[in-house]
């Protein structure tokens, strides 16, 4: 869902998101000479007067001595710092007393700026260009798209939290698999808005969770209370890694109450005895839960799936999947997406998978079955489903169809791939399309080692035709940025 709108030479358009909005610009030729950045002021209907966006990248001081009219306190507003991007992705605030974000159709006034003789000129209202949007989560046509935050290593996370602590389970000691949420897990300095002035305040682990879960975790928690309140209601789940204190909470309260059944991975480090998803087994026998209702194990080679299926009455109607392994690694450290279908065609089929893999005999039979040589197509939305582990024949069908599509197409090509050392058509594909530059192409890549070295993430961008991407993370890497980003949290596995 987007929204557009033009002016005299400036247009706009506005993408809705997962709680946020995309805001992208563009200027005919006449106005980009001089151009300076954008300004952006917002409103939320019926939540006051609004206010201009903050941005971090400021003017010299240098520069603020030929523009008096620069209140100092006040130049990171973008009326006097203008953003120098042709786009900008705007998160809503979160309210003060409730804690929650600033949800509802915001109006954004956006207006390009200009410098001349090192003078920042008069904002122009003839130039400005408004458009409203929803911003909220994303539920349209019965589909729901959430996402974890990623962000510990970030200047945001360190604003919040400190620039040291970027653990979100307690030390080895106290971590348990359903460790108290509530308890402190450190303390940052924080801006009070009544004293103005910074103060050290102690924080939560949830306070860490709730931030970097952002609207995944929300829409998983959620869907496990809902699915908790009613009585009628029963789950079935696969799950890989199992160690998130809150989910596994609600799950073992659904266990005692006889409506779970669930599959989870037993293989590598998660089959040991000291093992949190082995914790989490021994919990669901001691609950009151029949142990006939979880079974351990893998398929090929592991049990890789994240998957919530919810029946009412016994009749499969939504799932939850994604990319989020239900652990605190999975929701907050790393960058990760849940999706919800409200739809029962949906759901049924992923029952039928559920019920096709329950048990060792099943999971290593599963391979041959048709479910995972079929491509499951739907129209609402238009989406094919296809269920590993497939056999060769079946595996190189469709990779070759995704990069089929990959390398022709004519436009835009986004992507995120883990693992870029592998061998696959699909990466072949994309680096042919970066290399060349003959369309659009963003993205990341990330790989997989044993030294720290090994361990990065490279970013690839759309102004730079580059085979070798830029190193923008990783575990070890410096994590000093330059002025006036400061020092940010490392990665710790």
């Amino acid at each position: 869902m987007h929204v557009s709108k033009q002016k005299n030479g400036v247009s706009i358009i506005a993408h809705k998101g997962d709680a946020m909005s995309l805001l992208s610009f563009d200027l005919t030729a006449p106005l980009r000479e001089n151009l300076a950045g954008f300004t952006i002021f917002f409103s939320v209907k019926g939540k006051g007067r609004g206010s201009y966006v903050f941005n971090r990248m400021i003017f010299p001081d240098n520069f603020l001595k030929n523009n008096p009219q620069i209140p100092v306190k006040e130049r990171n507003s973008t009326l006097y710092s203008p953003l120098q991007k042709m786009n900008w992705v705007h998160v809503p605030n979160t309210d003060i007393e409730t804690k929650k974000a600033v949800f509802g159709d915001y109006t954004y006034s956006i207006t390009p700026r200009y410098i001349e003789n090192g003078k920042l000129l008069p904002l122009d209202k003839s130039l400005t260009v408004k458009l409203t949007i929803n911003v909220s989560p994303f539920n349209i046509n019965k589909v729901k798209v959430a996402f974890a935050r990623g962000f510990v290593s970030s200047v945001a996370y360190a604003n919040r939290f400190g620039d040291k602590n970027n653990k979100v389970r307690p030390p080895k000691k106290k971590d348990e698999l359903l460790f108290n949420i509530n308890q402190v897990s450190g303390s940052a300095e924080r801006w009070n808005d009544k004293t103005k002035k910074k103060e050290l305040v102690e924080y939560t682990y949830a306070e860490q969770h709730d931030w970097l879960g952002w609207q995944a975790r929300k829409t998983i928690l959620g869907f496990l209370d809902d699915a908790i309140k009613n009585p009628k209601i029963t789950l079935k789940v696969f799950a890989y890694d199992l160690d998130e204190p809150e989910i596994c909470r609600r799950l073992l309260t659904l266990a005692a109450a006889g409506r779970l059944k669930i599959i989870l991975d037993n293989s590598g480090k998660h089959g040991l005895k000291t093992s949190k998803e082995t914790a989490f087994e021994k919990k669901f026998n001691t609950s009151g839960a029949s142990k006939k209702d979880l079974a351990r194990g893998k398929f090929s080679a592991l049990a890789h799936s994240k998957v919530f299926i919810w029946l009412n009455n016994g009749k499969a109607q939504k799932v939850l999947t994604g990319s989020t392994n239900f652990s605190t690694n999975g929701i907050y450290i790393n960058a990760n997406h849940v999706l919800v279908f409200d739809n029962s065609k949906v759901a049924k089929l992923y029952e039928e998978v559920f019920e096709a893999s329950f048990g060792k005999k099943k999971m290593a039979a599963f391979k041959k079955t048709p479910f995972t040589s079929t491509d499951h197509t739907f129209s609402n939305p238009a989406m094919t489903i296809t269920f590993a582990p497939h056999n060769k024949a079946d595996a190189d069908r469709i990779f070759k169809r995704i990069s089929d599509r990959i390398n022709a197409t004519g436009s835009d090509l986004l992507f995120a791939i883990m693992n870029d050392t592998s061998n696959s058509l699909i990466l072949d594909a994309v680096k042919k399309q970066v290399k060349s530059g003959s369309v659009f192409t963003y993205g990341i890549t990330d790989t997989i080692g044993k030294a720290n070295k090994d361990y990065t993430v490279y970013l690839y961008r759309p102004d730079t035709q580059k085979e070798q991407g830029i190193r923008v993370a990783a575990k070890g890497i410096n994590n000093i940025l330059p002025p006036p980003l400061g020092k940010v949290p490392g990665l710790s596995g």
